[in-house]
């Protein structure tokens, strides 16, 4: 594996398969080759987790902003946080794009509650 996992979901499952590849090369009959190959699936593993760590911590920026957006009541906000978080989470899911309505009515809300036009 030359690159870590795109999702949180992946991460998990592949730091198990090294965990049960470690198991499995653990009983080998030759030592050299056994510790040479944990080597390297330690080494993946490291980059496993690193690519979790970044990944939890960005799911947490995400869900932070959808709270500070309900504070302001901007539900397009909430919904884009929420759909980012998810993404973080899975990006194998597919996450419905909005709707013209869905965009038109996020950009009337973020309108009215625009100081600038009080008074409008």
């Amino acid at each position: 594996m030359e690159q870590p996992s795109h999702s949180l979901s992946q991460s998990i499952s592949y730091l198990k398969h090294c965990s049960s590849q470690l198991m499995t090369n653990r009983d080998l009959s030759n030592p050299n080759v056994s510790a040479q190959r944990i080597h390297e699936i330690a080494s993946v593993e490291y980059l496993e987790l690193e690519q979790a760590s970044k990944q939890a911590a960005q799911i947490q920026k995400e869900l932070f902003r959808a709270i500070h957006a309900l504070d302001g009541d901007d539900k397009a906000a909430v919904k884009g946080a929420l759909m980012n978080a998810l993404q973080c989470l899975n990006n194998e899911t597919t996450i419905p794009a909005p709707t013209e309505d869905e965009l038109h009515e996020a950009k009337i809300a973020q309108v009215a509650c625009d100081p600038a036009l009080a008074g409008c």
